[in-house]
């Protein structure tokens, strides 16, 4: 499939010890309408902050911008000068916007950003726009993950047709109301703010946030979609539903790679819950057993 109007960059910053890549960036090459969910932790990461600063003054943006390695979490105000000054060194590098740019962390809790590792990558990250592809990018956001994950899907109308990509990480504190993920949606479909946030928002409540694997809700998560009309296809009335069916149905792809790739995980299992009254009561009976450690336990073996 062809995603339109999207540029990725990915490399090895020295975020991670490994050595491993660890900094990511994709750009719109117009202005995208932006949505995003976020982790329910009361102790929030400054990219979490700052993103929900952004997404409250403006349904638009540019870019996602992620590093993995350090999480850039519980370090105060000083996380929230790191996390500006991050966005700001990769703008004047890319031809962009601070505020045109959504960042996000994941990896060690408490120490700050190396920002000298920063200053250096930033030019090297924007020389690589459109070098990289999604691939790239989704290896590059990994921490304990076994594989990078990706899905892609097609929403067709009577005028055409949009590409949905969908892109994640995520291992470990695997919690519902988000997972310990940063999964970044994309797609060349043009599509109203209001409407583009509710069809994120719904994806995540039955996608990602039926996940449970150890119990553990991340101060992190971030789910970002980006719809930036490049296909020149618009998803208005009915339209909507095979839009909002396409990022479902990349959404839960994904949340099922997340529980294959758990963390110490053997096997997946799937809960049906039959005779509920209604759709809250069984969600409640499956979360109970999902995640009962006793549960686990036994079907571990």
């Amino acid at each position: 499939m062809q995603l339109n109007g999207f540029q990725f960059a990915a490399m090895t910053a020295g975020f991670k010890k490994n050595g491993a890549p660890d900094l990511a960036l994709v750009v719109s090459e117009v202005p995208a309408t932006a949505a995003g969910v976020f982790t329910t932790n009361q102790f929030q990461a400054a990219p979490v902050l700052a993103c929900k600063m952004r997404l409250a003054n403006s349904t638009s943006t540019r870019a996602v911008l992620i590093n993995a390695g350090q999480a850039n979490a519980c370090t105060g105000e000083q996380g929230m000068a790191d996390c500006e000054q991050a966005a700001a060194l990769v703008a004047q590098a890319a031809d962009l916007q601070p505020n045109e740019i959504l960042p996000a962390s994941t990896g060690v809790i408490g120490a700050r950003m190396d920002m000298d590792k920063w200053a250096t990558a930033a030019p090297l990250l924007a020389e690589d726009l459109g070098q990289s592809g999604p691939v790239e990018f989704a290896r590059a956001i990994m921490t304990t993950d076994a594989y990078p994950k990706i899905s892609w899907a097609e929403a067709e109308t009577d005028d055409g047709a949009a590409t949905v990509l969908g892109i994640c990480k995520g291992a470990g504190m695997i919690c519902p109301n988000m997972a310990t993920m940063l999964a970044v949606v994309l797609t060349d479909a043009e599509v109203d703010p209001e409407v583009w946030q509710g069809i994120i928002s719904a994806a995540a409540e039955v996608t990602f946030n039926r996940v449970s694997v150890d119990g553990d809700t991340s101060t992190n998560d971030s789910l970002f979609g980006l719809a930036n009309g490049a296909s020149g296809v618009s998803f208005v009335g009915d339209d909507v539903q095979a839009l909002a069916g396409a990022v479902a149905a990349v959404c839960e792809d994904l949340a099922r790679m997340i529980v294959a790739d758990a963390e110490g995980g053997t096997k997946v299992l799937r809960i049906f819950v039959d005779g509920a009254q209604d759709e809250a009561q069984a969600e409640m009976a499956a979360r109970a057993v999902g995640n009962s450690p006793l549960v686990k336990t036994a079907f571990y073996g």
